[in-house]
């Protein structure tokens, strides 16, 4: 609890047969309690040296224990326009502004809000994994665009065979836009009055941005073998599937000119990311000529960077500020599939002398923390860590 410095005289007095007498004059030192003061929660939380963490950032050890070598921590609550943020501040002499070394756990309370501090505290504060809140450079959503071009027929109709995009188009062309975080699954079918047939079902993870596409060339080798060879696009290596077993790009597929007059030719692409394309198309054959019905189809996929504030909710932020000054945050780069949090205990601690009351939290996490000036990125692994927060 931080101390007022202004003295307050207490006068002792008491009267006797209409007499004011005065006993003694004391002058004692009163100290109120600040009720926003991080210091008044409580005031052990300085000197009691269970608060602290032990791990590693980068190559060199880090551990830090509040009442110890001058470190302190400060439990704080700090208010924005859309969260709450619960904060353990490790420092020096209980600096808390522009804290040069100083290590900052944040925890952004969970929405919405019910009005009742202890109830919001409980509901974000909990045993369990938490999620790290993303940078600005994270993707949290895409923008996929589908297009349909001209092809060798273009006397039909072209329809997308599920609901994205929704409804269907009339050939030549059609484009759409649609934000996604999920896999993307579509097929495209074109019919010609002349007989073509093509349709190109295709199963997309946007965040790997390149999707798998096909198309199939036709050519006569000679007046009794067709040449189908396949293109994929997309991320190499990939796994090529044709209908009679075959896996190579090209294969030959007989041809009797006296009986059939057109292939029906059937291939799946699958590449290094798992995106497929599965194509089937018409390969026409007229007098010595082959033709392949190709209606090209584009997919492109754009990341939207995260910048929405509800985006916080329920997540965690590490800071960490050295002896230089250079501050390293989780927030500033996109963090590994290999980062973690996990609080493992969340106890009661006590009340301050003004009734705030304050938990301690016992978590482990495995995090990248970045330099936002040079990218640089290092490794901090926390294998105990005690924090003090408070919901008030």
């Amino acid at each position: 609890m931080l101390l007022s410095s202004r003295p307050l005289l207490l006068i002792i007095v008491f009267m006797a047969k209409n007499n004011l007498f005065i006993i003694a004059a004391i002058a004692l030192m009163i100290y109120p309690g600040c009720v926003n003061d991080p210091q008044d929660i409580p005031s052990e939380l300085n000197t009691n040296p269970v608060f602290g963490i032990s791990g590693s950032f980068g190559s060199e050890g880090l551990g830090i224990n509040a009442g110890i070598d001058e470190w302190t921590v400060q439990p704080t609550v700090k208010e924005g326009e859309s969260n709450i943020i619960y904060s353990a501040l490790f420092s020096i002499d209980k600096c808390d502004v522009n804290c040069q070394p100083s290590l900052e756990f944040s925890f952004y309370r969970e929405l919405p809000f019910t009005g009742d501090p202890n109830e919001d505290f409980q509901k974000t504060i909990n045993p369990g994994p938490v999620a790290f809140v993303a940078s600005d450079e994270e993707r949290d959503s895409f923008n996929i665009i589908l297009s349909t071009h001209p092809g060798l027929f273009m006397s039909g109709y072209s329809l997308w065979l599920d609901s994205h995009p929704p409804g269907t188009n009339v050939f030549p062309s059609y484009e759409s836009i649609i934000g996604f975080e999920e896999n993307l699954n579509v097929c495209f079918q074109s019919l010609a009055y002349t007989g073509c047939n093509y349709s190109q079902c295709i199963s997309f993870d946007p965040s790997t941005l390149v999707p798998c596409l096909a198309r199939i060339a036709a050519t006569m080798e000679d007046e009794r073998w067709v040449k189908l060879t396949v293109h994929p696009e997309g991320t190499s290596p990939f796994n090529i599937e044709w209908a009679n077993g075959e896996s190579s790009q090209n294969i030959l597929v007989p041809f009797l000119q006296d009986s059939i007059n057109e292939i029906f030719a059937s291939v799946k692409v699958t590449d290094a990311n798992g995106n497929f394309s599965d194509l089937k198309q018409t390969i026409r054959l007229q007098n010595g000529v082959v033709d392949a019905c190709y209606f090209p189809i584009t997919l492109m996929s754009e990341s939207v960077n995260n910048s929405t504030p509800d985006f916080t909710a329920g997540k965690a932020r590490i800071t960490y500020t050295d002896e230089n000054g250079i501050e390293w945050s989780s927030t500033a780069g996109v963090q590994s599939p290999q980062s973690f949090m996990n609080i493992t205990n969340v106890d009661f601690f006590g009340l301050s002398p003004i009734g705030q009351t304050a938990h301690k939290v016992d978590l482990s996490t495995t995090v990248q923390l970045f330099n936002r000036s040079t990218g640089e990125s290092k490794w901090l692994v926390l294998q105990n860590v005690t924090l003090p927060l408070s919901p008030q």
